[in-house]
């Protein structure tokens, strides 16, 4: 896949345009949560807001989670951006603290439904939603001879060129990384794993899981 880096000097620029309205929009739906947490009877306790932004509108869902009654000044949170383009549907993960952004393209989603989801029933904007629901991390680790060898498999075998491997909660990711801008191109499952590999991968997940169960996530994971 050809990943036009126009398209996504576009979005991130379109994106950080939106970004103090945006930040004030989360800061108000933080507060709401907070009062919702604070009268909550049963935990977890969490929210979902639509947020569409400046003039162009563009779509982002806020996520909040608040796994007890502590969590209610600092919730766990989930937001990505939804952006309709000619050539599809983009997805735009934001990382504020250091102005980062993860941009799914149309490509993504469309290997995710045939790899992942295997269900040809739910709409682009569904199969976004449940994406994002299900992976609230992507990690990645390798060292740079591990990382480079495996893409370079990754290439000849699925015809993709990328230059970093993740995993993410339903599977594992291959993309590219341009400054601020990291792309997500594709995603494989367990069962789309070179055998030789297999164990490679694995050390991945176990690391993956560590650092989820370090930051909270373990639980809240496996409640989505």
């Amino acid at each position: 896949m050809i990943v036009n880096t126009m398209t996504l000097q576009e979005i991130y620029m379109e994106l950080f345009k939106d970004l103090p309205s945006l930040l004030l929009r989360i800061s108000n739906c933080k507060k709401e949560f907070r009062r919702k947490v604070l009268k909550a009877s049963r935990f977890p306790c969490s929210a979902s807001y639509e947020l569409k932004t400046g003039r162009r509108k563009n779509l982002f869902i806020l996520t909040l989670v608040a796994q007890k009654r502590g969590d209610a000044k600092l919730p766990f949170f989930n937001i990505y951006g939804i952006y309709d383009r000619p050539e599809g549907t983009y997805a735009a993960g934001l990382i504020i603290d250091d102005a980062t952004i993860l941009i799914y393209p149309p490509h993504f989603f469309k290997r995710y439904r045939e790899r992942i989801v295997k269900d040809d029933k739910l709409s682009n904007k569904q199969l976004i939603h449940l994406y994002f629901t299900k992976s609230w991390m992507l990690y990645k680790v390798f060292d740079d001879g591990e990382q480079e060898e495996l893409c370079e498999e990754f290439k000849f075998t699925m015809h993709e060129e990328t230059s970093f491997v993740g995993v993410v909660e339903q599977g594992y990711c291959f993309g590219s990384t341009f400054g601020s801008i990291v792309v997500v191109k594709t995603i494989i499952s367990e069962e789309n794993i070179f055998d030789h590999k297999r164990e490679l991968l694995h050390e991945l997940r176990e690391k993956y899981n560590r650092v989820k169960k370090d930051q909270g996530l373990e639980n809240l994971i496996s409640l989505m």
